[in-house]
Order: C-alpha cells, then sequence, then structure tokens
C-alpha cells in the first residue's frame, strides 16, 4: 500500500489543486493524507469541496514541514508514504508510474522523481527554484552530493525505513531556523546508511513557481542556510565529508556572482550575495544548535 502524504500551512489553494491533480489521475492511491498547520481552517474547507473517500485531514500542531512529515509516517501504516510539497501538481499517469518504478527497481527504500517547470514558465532570470530535472535513472551506490539524489517535494519512501532512521530531522527545514535542507539531510542519511536508493527519470511532477521574483534573493538565502547547518550538524559529529559539500557551495556562491556580472543582472546579484551570506549564517546557526 502507498499512501500519498501533503504537508501544508496557509496554502490552501495550492492544496487542492494539488490534491485535485491526485484525484484525477489514471490509478489513484487508496488514501491521501493532508498533514495541516494553518491558523485557519481554510484548508479544511477546501479539501472538503472535493469530497472523496480518498482524503484524509488531519489537523498538527507541532510546527515545521519536517513535524508533519513524520507525523504522515507515524499516522499510517501503509509500506511507502509518497511526500508531495502542496504546491505540486502530478500529471494522470504519476501514480501508475509510482508503482510502476517501486516493482522495476526491487522495491527500493527510497525513490525520487523529476520536478519540472510548469510549461511555458521560466524562473526569472534563470534562476531556477522549482525546477529539478533528471536525465537518467540512476540506482545510488556509495556517498554522492545528497542534492542530486532529489528533495522532499517529491520523495516516495518506505516507511519502515523512514522510521528507523529517526525520520525528518525537526530542527531542519520549513518553520524552523535552519529554513530548510531537512530532506537533503534524509537523503545523507539514507546513503550513510547503504540504503537503497532510485531516482528515476520516467517519474515526474509539475512544481509551481509562485513566488515573485523580488522574493527569490530571500529563497537563495535560507536554502544556503539550510545546507550549511545540515552540513556543520554532521560535521560536528565527526564526520569529514560535508566540508566538501560547504566547498562545492561556497564556489557556487561565486560561480552566481560571476553570472551575474557577466549578465548584468541586478536580481541575480542580489540573489547570488544573499546565497553566499546565507552560507556563512547557515555554518554559525548549525554550530549553535547542533553542538549541544
Amino acid at each position: 500500500m502507498i499512501v500519498v502524504a501533503i504537508p501544508t500551512r496557509d496554502r490552501a489553494p495550492h492544496v487542492r489543486t494539488c490534491v485535485a491533480s491526485i484525484l484525477a489521475g489514471d490509478e489513484q492511491p487508496d488514501e491521501i493524507l493532508v498533514v495541516d498547520q494553518s491558523a485557519g481552517d481554510d484548508t479544511r474547507a477546501l479539501i472538503a469541496e472535493l469530497e472523496s473517500d480518498r482524503l484524509r485531514y488531519v489537523r498538527a500542531e507541532s510546527p515545521g514541514t519536517s513535524a508533519a512529515r513524520n507525523a504522515a509516517g507515524e499516522l499510517t501504516a501503509a509500506e511507502y508514504v509518497a511526500f508531495l510539497d502542496d504546491d505540486i501538481t502530478v500529471p494522470p499517469e504519476w501514480f501508475a508510474t509510482v508503482v510502476e518504478e517501486l516493482d522495476r527497481h526491487g522495491r527500493p527504500d527510497a525513490l525520487f522523481g523529476e520536478m519540472r517547470a510548469p510549461e511555458g514558465q521560466v524562473d526569472a532570470k534563470g534562476l531556477a527554484i522549482s525546477a529539478f530535472p533528471v536525465t537518467e535513472t540512476r540506482v545510488w551506490s556509495g556517498m554522492t552530493p545528497p542534492s542530486q539524489v532529489g528533495f522532499g517535494a517529491h520523495a516516495v519512501l518506505r516507511r519502515e525505513t523512514l522510521l528507523a532512521l529517526g525520520g525528518f530531522d525537526t530542527r531542519l527545514g520549513p518553520g524552523t531556523r535552519c529554513y530548510s535542507a531537512e530532506d537533503i539531510d534524509l537523503n545523507y542519511r539514507l546513503l550513510r546508511s547503504g540504503a537503497s536508493v532510485v531516482t528515476s527519470s520516467r517519474l515526474w511532477v509539475v512544481h509551481h513557481q509562485w513566488r515573485p521574483p523580488a522574493a527569490i534573493p530571500r529563497v537563495y538565502y535560507r536554502y544556503s542556510v539550510g545546507h550549511s547547518s545540515f552540513c556543520m550538524k554532521h560535521l560536528l559529529q565527526g564526520d569529514r565529508y560535508p566540508l566538501r559539500l560547504v566547498a562545492v557551495h561556497a564556489l557556487g556562491d561565486l560561480k552566481l556572482l560571476a553570472s551575474a556580472v557577466r549578465r548584468r543582472s541586478f536580481l541575480r546579484a542580489r540573489a547570488s550575495l544573499s546565497r553566499a551570506v546565507g552560507t556563512w549564517h547557515g555554518l554559525a546557526r548549525g554550530w549553535a544548535l547542533f553542538r549541544r
């Protein structure tokens, strides 16, 4: 059995569209679990309008995407939990492809897929914050940068493995002071544990970029804070591999700044500086948070 779980907070129209796309699929999961952390009742009301017995609405008080995902894992007895962010929509064949790919790859511990921008939409000034392209299927072995594997916005995880690893780290991710990287932290622990992990080029969703261009630098800052905090977490545990990840990320900061100068893009320059500041803020924040 595969349950689809969607954490959401104060984005009722997004999550309704997401759920509607799943219900319109060629095949549908037995259960779609919406874990709501919203302040009001708008999400509950819009979800109720869909009138499907496959829908299960759960109110979660603990803040953060990590806590919501962990709650989903604890609330179901399904073999797999397919996590989607609330700003995702799926094509009609998506769920059938999930089932096929799990069987094709011998029921792995984790299955990730592509995230595409909506047709005709290009992120502002080429600053991709919603897309994750997958050109070929990969079966991962050994260590690799965890951001190459996939992201929590589109991830199918064996529930037993998720629980055995302690779930998503609730100190990381949206709704925390570290803002992001709860998913690459989990990827890192999956790879470290020797779990079977697959990224499939046959599995894809649409990840909608709804933020205005002016918000993109702040998003880059938050991604960097999360990434560096995650790296510091594991460095403090005596793992030296994240030093490489920090170095590669810092080099990416410089490359983005160079591209801003080359393109004469003020938005890109702001994004590069925000990203660079986030890199070092994240290291400091991770030190303060995880050294305890």
